[in-house]
C-alpha cells in the first residue's frame, strides 16, 4: 500500500512538472515571474554594495530653478556643461558619461557647440550617447562614416542574440571627433513596462556597437572585463542595489557654480578632487526632462541610474546570472513531487495543509537563496507545479482511497473507536483477509437474569432499553481502544491489542470493565424503574494469544479473535455467577497489569476441557480511586484466602465470617463449613473444576 502512495505521488509530481513547465512559456506566466523578481529586486537589494566610483552629476530641477531667473531655459546652453567637463578634468575624473544624445546643434549657435567640442577633446575621456533604433530612418543620406570609429572588431559571447536595428541618431560630428567612446541609450522595457534588462549590443549597417555602459566597462577594463551573464536574448539583467540615489549624486548647478568660483580664485562650492579616478555620469533627472522610468526598485528611476547600474554590474561582476537549465527543471520537479507526495502519504488534512504551506515556501526560499549568490531561480513555474500536483494527489486520493477510507469508516464505526480507524485507513492492510497470531485480552459481558428481565418489557420496549444499554457500554469499550468483535444478544464480546498494537491492551479492558460497573450503577435508578429490580452484569477477561483477521468470505466477513484466551474469558464471564461476583480475570491479565489494578484473589479453576489450571481474580476496581477504607477488609479476606489454602478451614471460616455479607464470601463461608464437615483428600492441590461452560 505505501509503495502504491509513493508511485502515486512520483506519477503526479512528474505531470505537474510537465505542466508547469509548459505555462512557463506563456506571457501571462512570464509576466508573473517578474514581478516575483521585481519582489526579490525591492526587498533583498544591497545598497552597500554598489560601486563609491559611480557619482552622478545631473540636471535636476534645483539647477533648472537655479538658471531660470537669469533666463537660462532648457535646453542650455553647450557651454555650461564645458564648463562641468572641465571642472571633471581639473578633478582627475575617469571617466565623463554623457547620457544625453547631442544631436542637435545649439540654438545659441556654433560657438557654443565648439566650446563643448573642445572641453570633450581636453578631457579626453569622453563618453556619448547615440540612439539606434528599430525604427526606418528618416531620410536616404547613408550614416556619418566617423561611426565606424566607434564599432566593435568582434563581441564577446557571440552565440548570444544580437539587435538588429535600422537607424541611428548621433551627436554633432564635432563632439564625436574628440570623444573616447560612443554607445547605444536606446532600448525597450519588458512586455510589462518596466526595465528590467538592457541590450549590450545592437547591430547597425553590418557592424556591431555598444551601449553606453559596455563601451565605457570596455574602455575601463579591457580585456579583463568578462562578459558571461547574458539571457537567452542576449540582454543583460540588471542587479540593482538599491531605490533611487543609490548612487551619489551632484547637482550640476553646484559643479558649474564651482568652476566659476574657480576661475575667480575662490574657494569653489564642490571641490574638483571629489572625483578624482571616478566615472561620473552627465545626466538629468528632473520630471519634466522625461527621463523617468519604471524599474523593479521604482516606479520613477532616472534612466542615468539604470545606466549606471548596467556599468556597475559589468565593472563588478555582479549582473544577474542563470542557472543551468538542469537545475531549474530539477526544482521544478522537485517541489512538485514533494507536494505529491505529502498528499499521497500523508492522510490528516491538518498535515497536508501544513505540507501544502511548506511545499509553497519553498520555491521562494530557493529563489531568495538563489538571488542573494547573484542568480535568477524561477519561482512561478515552481509554484505551479506544487499546486498542480497537489489538485492531482488530493483528485486521486479521494477517487481511490477516499472510496476505501468512507467504506472502512462505515464499516468499522460501530466497532472500532475514531483513533483506530484513522489508524487502519493509513494501513488498510491490517484488516486483510485472513489472521493472525498475537496476543490480545478478551473481554466477555453478560446481563445477569436477563430472562427474567425480559419477561417485564414488551418485545419493542425490550429492544429499545438493550439498544441504550449497549449503546452505553459499547461506548466505553470503544473510548478505551477496545474492537468490538459482536453482539450475542445481551452479551458483548470485544478485545483489545487488534488490529493496532496497544502495549497496554491488559489495562485498558480492566479499566473498561471498571468503568462499565460505575456506568451500570449510575443508570440503575432509571432502569430499576422499569424492571423493579437492578440490573446487574458479569465480565469475564483474559489475555494470551488468539487469532486475530478477517474471518468469512470474500464476500462477507467479520472481523473477530479466536482462541482459547478468548474461550477462556467467557468461561470466566459465566463463572461470575457461580462465585458471585461481577468482573474475574485471569492470572494472565492481573500480571500485565498488576501495577494498577486492586483485586483479591477468587480461586483456582480448571475449565472444562481444560487439564491445566488458572488463578481467577476478581477485579475490584483501579488504584488511582479505589477507596481507602475498604483495604482494611480487603487484607483481612486475603487473611481468610490465605488459610484457606493452607488447609486451616477453621481460622479461614473465622476470617470469612468477619467480612461484609457478599456472594464471594458467603461462597467461601460456605465451602468451609463442607471442608470442615469434610475435609478434602490429602493430595487436594486447591484447583476446582468448573464442569459449566
Amino acid at each position: 500500500m505505501i509503495r502504491k502512495k509513493w508511485l502515486r505521488g512520483i506519477i503526479c509530481g512528474f505531470i505537474a512538472f510537465l505542466f508547469s513547465f509548459s505555462l512557463s512559456f506563456l506571457s501571462f506566466f512570464r509576466i508573473l515571474e517578474w514581478k516575483t523578481w521585481d519582489w526579490r529586486t525591492k526587498f533583498l537589494s544591497q545598497p552597500e554594495k554598489a560601486s563609491p566610483d559611480l557619482v552622478l552629476v545631473l540636471v535636476d530641477q534645483a539647477s533648472l530653478d537655479f538658471y531660470a531667473p537669469q533666463g537660462i531655459t532648457w535646453p542650455w546652453p553647450r557651454q555650461m556643461y564645458s564648463a562641468v567637463l572641465d571642472f571633471l578634468t581639473q578633478g582627475g575624473a575617469k571617466a565623463v558619461i554623457i547620457d544625453l544624445i547631442l544631436s542637435e546643434p545649439s540654438s545659441y549657435g556654433v560657438e557654443d557647440d565648439l566650446l563643448l567640442a573642445e572641453a570633450i577633446r581636453r578631457n579626453g575621456h569622453t563618453f556619448l550617447s547615440a540612439g539606434f533604433s528599430l525604427n526606418p530612418p528618416v531620410s536616404d543620406e547613408p550614416p556619418d562614416p566617423i561611426l565606424k570609429k566607434f564599432s566593435l572588431k568582434e563581441i564577446k559571447n557571440r552565440k548570444a542574440a544580437v539587435i538588429e536595428t535600422r537607424s541611428v541618431i548621433l551627436p554633432l560630428r564635432e563632439f564625436l571627433e574628440g570623444a573616447r567612446g560612443l554607445g547605444n541609450v536606446l532600448f525597450s522595457p519588458d512586455a510589462d513596462a518596466i526595465f528590467r534588462r538592457l541590450p549590450l549590443y545592437c547591430r547597425f549597417e553590418g557592424m556591431f556597437f555598444p551601449s553606453l555602459p559596455l563601451a565605457a566597462a570596455l574602455d575601463i577594463r579591457g580585456e579583463k572585463l568578462l562578459i558571461n551573464r547574458l539571457d537567452s536574448e542576449g540582454k543583460l539583467v540588471l542587479q540593482f542595489f538599491g531605490s533611487t540615489r543609490t548612487y551619489k549624486s551632484y547637482s550640476m548647478a553646484s559643479l558649474i557654480n564651482s568652476w566659476v568660483q574657480i576661475k575667480h580664485g575662490q574657494q569653489p562650492q564642490v571641490k574638483p578632487d571629489e572625483f578624482r579616478n571616478k566615472i561620473v555620469f552627465l545626466a538629468t533627472n528632473a520630471p519634466g526632462l522625461l527621463d523617468l522610468r519604471p524599474t523593479p526598485v521604482s516606479s520613477v528611476t532616472p534612466g542615468v541610474e539604470i545606466q549606471a547600474t548596467a556599468l556597475d554590474n559589468l565593472l563588478q561582476g555582479r549582473a544577474i546570472g542563470f542557472p543551468p537549465r538542469a537545475l531549474s527543471l530539477a526544482v521544478i520537479f522537485f517541489f512538485g513531487l514533494i507536494s505529491s507526495l505529502i498528499v499521497s502519504l500523508l492522510v490528516k488534512i491538518i498535515w497536508q495543509s501544513l505540507g501544502l504551506m511548506i511545499s509553497l515556501a519553498g520555491p521562494w526560499v530557493a529563489g531568495t537563496l538563489a538571488f542573494r549568490l547573484g542568480f535568477w531561480l524561477e519561482i512561478v513555474p515552481a509554484e505551479m507545479a506544487v499546486l498542480t500536483s497537489f489538485i492531482l494527489a488530493a483528485l486521486l486520493n479521494y477517487s481511490l482511497e477516499g472510496r476505501e477510507r468512507r467504506f472502512i469508516k462505515n464499516v468499522f464505526r460501530h466497532y472500532l473507536s475514531p483513533e483506530i480507524i484513522d489508524r487502519i485507513i493509513v494501513n488498510p492492510a491490517l484488516l486483510r483477509l485472513g489472521g493472525e497470531e498475537r496476543e490480545i485480552t478478551s473481554f466477555f459481558s453478560d446481563i445477569a437474569g436477563f430472562s427474567s428481565l425480559a419477561e417485564k418489557l414488551s418485545p419493542a420496549d425490550l429492544v429499545k432499553w438493550l439498544n441504550e444499554y449497549l449503546s452505553v457500554m459499547t461506548d466505553i469499550i470503544l473510548e478505551e481502544g477496545g474492537t468490538l468483535d459482536k453482539y450475542e444478544g445481551d452479551a458483548i464480546i470485544a478485545f483489545w491489542n487488534a488490529p493496532l498494537d496497544q502495549p497496554d491492551h491488559a489495562l485498558r479492558a480492566c479499566r473498561a470493565a471498571v468503568r462499565c460497573q460505575q456506568e451500570l450503577v449510575r443508570h440503575n435508578p432509571k432502569w430499576q424503574s422499569r424492571f423493579g429490580q437492578p440490573v446487574r452484569m458479569r465480565i469475564g477477561i483474559n489475555s494470551g494469544l488468539a487469532v486475530v483477521g478477517n474471518m468469512g468470505s470474500k464476500r462477507r466477513f467479520d472481523y473477530t479473535a479466536m482462541g482459547d484466551t478468548v474461550n477462556l474469558a467467557s468461561r470466566l464471564e459465566g463463572a461470575g455467577k457461580f462465585y458471585g461476583v461481577s468482573i474475574l480475570i485471569s492470572e494472565f491479565t492481573f500480571e500485565k497489569a498488576e501495577a494498577n489494578l486492586v483485586v483479591r484473589p477468587v480461586d483456582v479453576v480448571r475449565v472444562v476441557g481444560k487439564t491445566q489450571p488458572v488463578k481467577i481474580y476478581e477485579l475490584l476496581g483501579l488504584k488511582s480511586d479505589f477507596p481507602e477504607e475498604k483495604l482494611d477488609w480487603l487484607k483481612i479476606y486475603n487473611q481468610a484466602w490465605q488459610a484457606y489454602q493452607e488447609r486451616n478451614f477453621a481460622q479461614a471460616l473465622a476470617l470469612f465470617s468477619l467480612l461484609p455479607e457478599e456472594g464471594l464470601t458467603r461462597f467461601y463461608v460456605r465451602r468451609c463449613q463442607e471442608f470442615l464437615a469434610s475435609p478434602p483428600p490429602p493430595d487436594w492441590d486447591g484447583v476446582f473444576n468448573l464442569k459449566e461452560k
